[in-house]
């Protein structure tokens, strides 16, 4: 999945839990910034594992401060070894 697709992803998923109008997401958009609060995130990251059917350790959430940080997570995810 390209960072492009996780971005409207994201923004599919933001619209989704929230009806805050915002602007689209960028890879440098912070998320606290942003007016994402924590709850949102959460409920962003669940969409997500959902909607991707992976899930993300909560452990390497914690250090997450931004878009790409998440796409990264994200992408390490979906492309981990599931044997691993």
């Amino acid at each position: 999945m390209t960072q492009d697709e996780l971005l409207r992803l994201l923004d599919r998923g933001l619209h989704d839990i929230t009806t805050t109008r915002r602007p689209p997401l960028t890879p440098e958009t912070d998320l606290h910034a942003a007016g994402i609060d924590s709850l949102q995130l959460l409920e962003l990251v669940t969409w997500t594992e959902k909607e991707l059917e992976i899930l993300l350790p909560d452990e390497k959430l914690y250090n997450v401060t931004d878009v790409q940080g998440l796409c990264e997570l994200i992408s390490a995810e979906l492309t981990a070894d599931p044997a691993s």
